[in-house]
This record gives structure tokens, C-alpha cells and sequence, in this order.
């Protein structure tokens, strides 16, 4: 049984497609249906220009592709967009926080801002170390597979506290409350 939808923002498919993770990613989000906006295949073609293998997160089998355009998801964009600002860098994080909130739908979204803005409206929000974290729970990833994985997405750049890239596992059992 699906826990929800899921709407992907532009960073994590990013990463894993850059990292060569897109199976890893299908693995860790299996329980949910899985959707994207179109802003966010925007921003995806756009770096695909220099970074072809984005080609692959575009076209994803698993992932629907969700419009925002009716005028309660264009009202909220708009919010979102007062708050996260920047047209040109914002505009996928803006739609996915809408559409999430007009659907009641879970946002996929790692940008610490974006995170807090949409909490601060009540959207559940889930971000790569907690899905990481989760699939470890779970069985899905053993350590040193869900360390690999996170070593290999900073390598993208993907964005971890240090010590979360250095020791996954140690860094997760020092927060308050520990995640593990």
C-alpha cells in the first residue's frame, strides 16, 4: 500500500541522476506514488545541456509528470515564490511546495529554505538523509551501502553536513532526538 504522493524537486533527481543512483532512488521512494512538475523537468532540460545524463531523470517510467496551473495551485506558486524568491532559481522548489500543499501531498525537496518554508504551511516534507535513514531502517540499504550512496551524491555536490558525508551513522545518532 502507497504511504501518499510524493512530488520531486529538481535537486534529488539531480543528484542521483548525477551520481548514476536513479534505481537507488526508485528503491527508497517504492511506497509512494511518485510525480514531479513540470518546472522541474524545466530546470532538469536546462542542466541537461551540460550534464546529459539528466536526460535519464526526465523521463523516469515511475515518475508522473503533475501540471500547476489551476488557480488555487497558481495562488499558492505565487506565495511560495514570494518567500523563496528568485524566478530563476526557484521556480521547481515553488511549484512543488504548492502542488504538495494543494494535494496534500508529501514535497521531496532538500534546499534547507524551501524545507522550512513549507513546514512552516504544514507540508510534510522529506529530504534525501531521511529517506537514506528510513531505507536503512527498513533493510533496504545495509551502512555501507547507504554511506556509499551519500559519499557518492556529495560528489555531485549534494548538499550534507559534513559530518553526515564523513559518518552517515554517527552523525545521525548525534542529533537531538537521534535519527538512528
Amino acid at each position: 500500500m502507497a504511504k501518499g504522493i510524493l512530488v520531486f524537486d529538481t535537486s534529488p533527481l539531480n543528484h542521483f541522476a548525477l551520481a548514476g543512483e536513479l534505481l537507488v532512488l526508485r528503491d527508497l521512494v517504492v511506497d509512494f506514488e511518485c510525480v514531479t512538475t513540470k518546472a522541474v523537468l524545466g530546470e532538469l532540460r536546462k542542466g541537461a545541456g551540460d550534464h546529459p545524463e539528466l536526460e535519464e531523470a526526465i523521463d523516469l517510467e515511475w515518475m508522473a509528470t503533475v501540471p500547476c496551473d489551476d488557480l488555487g495551485e497558481l495562488y499558492l506558486f505565487g506565495q511560495y515564490m514570494n518567500r523563496l524568491g528568485n524566478f530563476e532559481r526557484n521556480a521547481g522548489e515553488a511549484s512543488v511546495l504548492a502542488w504538495a500543499e494543494a494535494h496534500s501531498a508529501a514535497a521531496y525537496v532538500d534546499d534547507q529554505v524551501a524545507c522550512n518554508v513549507g513546514r512552516s504551511r504544514g507540508v510534510r516534507v522529506h529530504r534525501t538523509l531521511q529517506l537514506i535513514i528510513a531505507a536503512f531502517r527498513t533493510g533496504k540499504l545495509n551502512e555501507s551501502k547507504a554511506q556509499t550512496l551519500i559519499e557518492r551524491l556529495a560528489d555531485t555536490d549534494a548538499r550534507f553536513p559534513a559530518a553526515a558525508r564523513n559518518n552517515l551513522f554517527e552523525w545521525a545518532r548525534s542529533r537531538n532526538p537521534p535519527l538512528l
